[in-house]
């Protein structure tokens, strides 16, 4: 039976957001011989629409195709379309509004709007908060974020608050819970199940992240892998996991990872 590895990207594959390979991590890539195995990227990435984002890494070395990548980005927009939402006020960054402007969703810079959209924003300032707040308080608008993580490597390889920071910040402020559409959440797990049509206990999840990515796959069935190249530079951080969370292996880079 093939294995679906669903791979993270940034601390699994590259280091951070300046998109340097780990060392091995593109030969690993593209050593997959999709007859045997598949591998597809899932990514929280809010900076990027996805075809740049592909574009990125394809420049770098990875030999990747679109059907290996889905994102937190085109996921939202899946259920924006779906929900018919045709308009948005976005933190987030200039490429995120512009990817919604080019599938017709307006992001406007006041709150009357239909919906929240949460995403990265290295230019957040208090009154991008307290737009989003009157928009969720007093027009009932629906609060959406492409991820929750609490934290990321910037473009200097320095840590820094994630989205999660920025919508735990605004449930508190709103009473109202965001709608996530990125890892750990289900949503995009099963979009791979259903592209690559395989069932979780045949899927190995590798990341960083074992708070989020693997935990998120765990609770699927999935096996997954612990990387040590990105964020978490050692094991300690697996002591506030529950046992069942546990990562079934751990290495300090993809290139130790054997393909089964």
């Amino acid at each position: 039976m093939k294995k679906l590895y669903l791979v993270d990207i940034e601390g699994t594959i590259v280091k951070d957001k300046s998109f340097v390979p780990i060392e091995g991590a593109i030969d690993w890539i593209n050593s997959f011989d999709s007859s045997l195995h598949q591998f597809v990227l899932l990514s929280n990435n809010t900076t990027h629409k996805p075809e740049d984002l592909l574009e990125v890494l394809k420049n770098v070395g990875f030999d990747i195709k679109p059907e290996n990548l889905i994102t937190c980005m085109s996921a939202a927009l899946k259920w924006l379309q779906k929900k018919d939402i045709n308009s948005c006020f976005v933190i987030g960054s200039s490429q995120l509004k512009a990817y919604l402007n080019e599938n017709k969703i307006k992001t406007p810079s006041d709150n009357m709007v239909e919906a929240v959209l949460v995403g990265l924003d290295s230019s957040l300032d208090y009154q991008k908060l307290k737009v989003a707040v009157n928009a969720l308080v007093k027009n009932n608008a629906t609060f959406l974020a492409l991820h929750a993580n609490r934290l990321y490597k910037d473009e200097i390889g320095e840590l820094s608050p994630s989205v999660g920071a920025v919508v735990k910040a605004l449930e508190y402020s709103s009473q109202k819970r965001a709608k996530i559409f990125g890892k750990p959440k289900p949503a995009i797990f099963r979009e791979a199940l259903r592209r690559f049509e395989v069932k979780p206990k045949d899927c190995i999840m590798i990341s960083d992240d074992p708070l989020s990515d693997l935990r998120g796959a765990k609770k699927l069935g999935m096996k997954t892998v612990f990387v040590t190249s990105g964020k978490y530079k050692d094991k300690n951080i697996l002591k506030s996991l529950n046992k069942r969370f546990q990562p079934d292996w751990i290495h300090r880079s993809v290139k130790e990872i054997r393909i089964l």
